[in-house]
């Protein structure tokens, strides 16, 4: 008596049936409860066909076809096979029809049987794909659920193996495991955790929750912290545990022998002496333990440098280290004083020239690390005053100069209404130096403020160029935000010219040209923003944001047609609902503007959404063309956009004005629609301080590239040198200098500069602060000069 096993086979088939090639017994149960059963088929010896309309089963080969007019027999593709299985294309779903089939007896072992993939890690697949798992076109059919064996079996499983087979599946069921069923599971996982907006790792904003799921996530996140400090608890118990009874204490016989060990071992190290540090670090130790007072020591300056970047990046550990006394370090104290050499004062001052033109020295190459760009910003800190004690003075009240000093205290003392005191800072406008093509960052300036205006940066600016121009230095661009006080400012350099993107530098001999360039990170994310409010329109079409919410829905969760497989990976819940925060992230908005989006709404979108991804597609080259930072990643991302600029003419500064020109076709056609009142054609387009960024880049950067080139020994050139990246580095590091105070005071501000300047200066890396996807520079000591002695402050004597 042949044994049965059961297989899930969609409905539709027909009812009928003739003799076929094998003896079975097949009992088929439609969904409306209607069997057929056919018994003691007749096969003939060579070959049976048993056609049932256009299903046709044979010996050898079971296939599923489709009639003439293109209509499925059966409304899911699925077949059970002897030896080899065809599964036409052109399916759609429906119930299942079970289906009982015979198996060959089991003559042999039953370990030549095939288990398939019956992990119970895979079970929730059946469930969710209802025993079928299809393509990726969702067409076809790749695998089902035996339900006799209780496994997943691949449609080609060969289900008996020879004994000569290693392992309990065939090739084919363990291909389908470790390419589709694992990928799978791990989607449907990453899917349920991001369903579920209670969890921790959640990334739904909490102002979508309502009152009883933002108390279930807080109940969540406090069982979490509690988790955490428990297993910290516990590592903490065990290391101290572990130290105490495998450390030992170096008495003074010890302590001796082991001099005498450090001594013999440093007269062979000198006997082929080298300037490498860690020489210079073991003759460091050697000659700090022979000192019985630690004070009488003089450390070498490579020790300075090293243990300034130990503390800079944790002052913690640097002191626990210190602590220790496994090694010899230098105090908190006197790091100090290496850090705070020059005094820290608001403005201009020449102790700050000399340290540029120091970092100059060490840039190369030399002849051309004299081009740079000027970035400023402001950065919100906390008011309040501090007695300055070395100085006598009071900071914290604003600063903006000398000449806008005596204006605004002149119009206070002509306000009767208002207060006659000079207000306390809100703001501190930073002014940065940044090498065109050498790695220089230099924060020349800074200024508190309670709010700047265009007319108080104008002569800010002209001071700065005059100043930098007389050290040699050749500033050749001037970047920042587009904010309406920064273009009051540029405006200023020309009242007759409309969109002023250039000024000649009047303090140089020649008359060298300064262009003006609006921060590209911030055009993107401003037109992002424009984009994400779902009213632009171009061309007689909308450019609308609902596309990016459908495209997002269509390739994550439920709606999903291909689990595990996505167009658009990178999209997530963040891009698409924004909030004040994630606004913010130039990630994100750069993502959405990305070719792979633009391609995405092609495929997937009506013949509507083509305006849409044109749209995309030119943002996203556009912000490629002003954000060139590597040398190989136009090739690795296949992308000629990113790749450096290497001449005059590059084919980019043509796009870059056929931009401008799509932009001035955009408005125009805006303005002469009818029926719409001025306040909805402006948000037909994007704005105005954005649409007139872009111009000011696209006209300066069209016309820097060339002059770039004209300077001696230029053969390439980055346009990322452009953007202001480097100050909102250092913005972050102010703020994760306080810790949990993310403000700053103005003393604290000045004092937290110059440090960073002293770190910058012995080539020290930074945090990353609030940039996102930028890499450390790797810390080398052997790169810089290590008997260079460091300046240090003059302690103050008491009387």
């Amino acid at each position: 008596m042949p044994r049965k096993f059961r297989c899930y086979v969609p409905k539709g088939a027909s009812r009928k049936a003739t003799e076929s090639a094998a003896k079975f017994e097949c009992t088929a149960k439609l969904s409306n409860d209607v069997a057929v059963q056919a018994d003691e088929l007749i096969t003939p010896t060579s070959e049976a066909v048993v056609q049932t309309d256009k299903l046709i089963i044979q010996t050898n080969e079971i296939a599923v076809q489709t009639d003439d007019n293109q209509q499925p027999l059966i409304t899911t593709d699925v077949a059970v096979q002897t030896d080899k299985m065809v599964v036409a294309e052109g399916s759609s779903q429906a119930d299942e029809l079970h289906v009982d089939v015979a198996a060959p007896d089991d003559d042999g072992d039953c370990e030549n049987i095939c288990t398939g993939n019956n992990d119970e890690k895979f079970f929730p697949l059946i469930q969710k794909h209802r025993g079928i798992f299809k393509n990726s076109k969702g067409t076809g059919i790749m695998a089902y659920y035996d339900q006799r064996y209780n496994t997943i079996r691949h449609v080609n499983c060969s289900f008996q193996l020879p004994l000569s087979t290693s392992g309990s599946r065939c090739s084919v069921c363990r291909t389908f495991r470790d390419n589709i069923l694992r990928s799978a599971l791990t989607r449907m996982l990453k899917e349920s955790t991001a369903e579920d907006p209670c969890s921790t790792s959640s990334h739904v904003n909490f102002r979508y929750l309502n009152t009883p799921e933002k108390l279930e996530r807080m109940r969540n996140l406090s069982k979490l912290v509690r988790v955490q400090h428990k297993q910290l608890s516990d590592l903490r118990k065990k290391l101290e545990i572990h130290v105490e009874a495998n450390s030992i204490r170096v008495d003074e016989s010890t302590h001796h022998d082991l001099l005498q060990i450090m001594e013999s071992n440093d007269a062979q190290q000198m006997a082929g002496s080298d300037e490498s540090f860690s020489t210079i670090f073991w003759q460091q130790q050697l000659k700090a333990a022979k000192l019985k007072n630690s004070k009488q020591m003089r450390w070498h300056p490579a020790m300075i440098r090293w243990c300034l970047y130990l503390n800079h990046r944790s002052s913690g550990c640097y002191s626990t280290l210190r602590n220790s006394g496994v090694i010899k370090l230098p105090s908190q104290r006197t790091l100090s004083d290496y850090r705070h050499s020059s005094p820290s004062v608001t403005g201009f001052s020449v102790a700050t020239d000399l340290q540029l033109l120091e970092a100059l020295k060490n840039q190369k190459p030399a002849h051309l690390a004299k081009y740079v760009s000027v970035i400023f910003d402001e950065m919100y800190i906390k008011e309040g005053l501090v007695f300055e004690k070395y100085s006598g003075a009071l900071v914290g009240y604003q600063d903006l100069g000398e000449i806008n000093n005596i204006l605004g205290d002149a119009e206070r003392q002509f306000n009767e209404s208002g207060n006659r005191c000079r207000p306390l800072a809100k703001v501190m406008l930073v002014f940065m130096v940044r090498g065109l093509f050498t790695s220089m960052k230099f924060t020349y300036a800074q200024f508190p403020a309670a709010s700047t205006k265009g007319a108080q940066l104008f002569p800010l600016f002209r001071t700065l160029v005059c100043r930098l121009t007389r050290l040699g230095i050749n500033v050749v661009a001037a970047t920042c935000d587009g904010a309406s006080d920064n273009r009051m400012m540029f405006s200023l350099h020309d009242h007759k010219m409309k969109g002023v993107y250039k000024t000649s530098n009047v303090y140089s001999k020649h008359g060298n040209p300064i262009f003006f360039i609006s921060d590209p990170p911030h055009l993107i994310k401003t037109i992002r923003n424009c984009f994400q409010r779902g009213k632009l329109w171009c061309n007689g079409s909308a450019i609308d944001w609902k596309l990016i919410i459908e495209l997002y829905h269509r390739n994550t969760g439920a709606q999903t047609a291909t689990p595990g497989l996505s167009l658009v990976p990178k999209l997530k819940y963040e891009h698409v609902y924004l909030t004040s925060f994630s606004k913010m992230r130039v990630d994100l908005a750069a993502q959405v503007l990305s070719s792979t989006v633009a391609n995405a709404v092609k495929l997937t979108g009506a013949t509507d959404a083509n305006e849409t991804a044109n749209f995309i597609e030119k943002m996203d080259k556009f912000f490629d063309c002003l954000n060139v930072s590597s040398f190989t990643a136009g090739k690795r991302h296949r992308k000629p956009f990113q790749q450096p600029y290497r001449g005059r003419d590059d084919f980019r500064i043509s796009f870059l004005k056929e931009v401008r020109a799509y932009l001035d076709l955009w408005e125009s056609t805006v303005q002469a629609r009818e029926g719409f009142n001025n306040d909805e054609k402006k948000k037909m387009i994007l704005s105005s301080s954005t649409a007139n960024g872009m111009r000011m880049t696209i006209s300066s950067f069209s016309e820097l590239v060339p002059h770039i080139f004209g300077f001696k020994d230029v053969t390439c050139f980055l346009s990322e040198k452009l953007s202001q990246d480097p100050l909102e580095k250092f913005f972050g590091c102010q703020r994760q200098r306080g810790a949990t105070n993310e403000n700053p005071k103005v003393s604290e501000f000045l004092k937290n500069t110059q440090s960073l300047r002293v770190i910058d200066s012995i080539q020290v890396s930074q945090i990353t602060g609030n940039c996102r996807g930028c890499k450390r520079k790797s810390y080398d000591l052997e790169s810089v000069n290590l008997n260079k002695p460091l300046k240090k402050r003059r302690r103050h004597c008491s009387a």
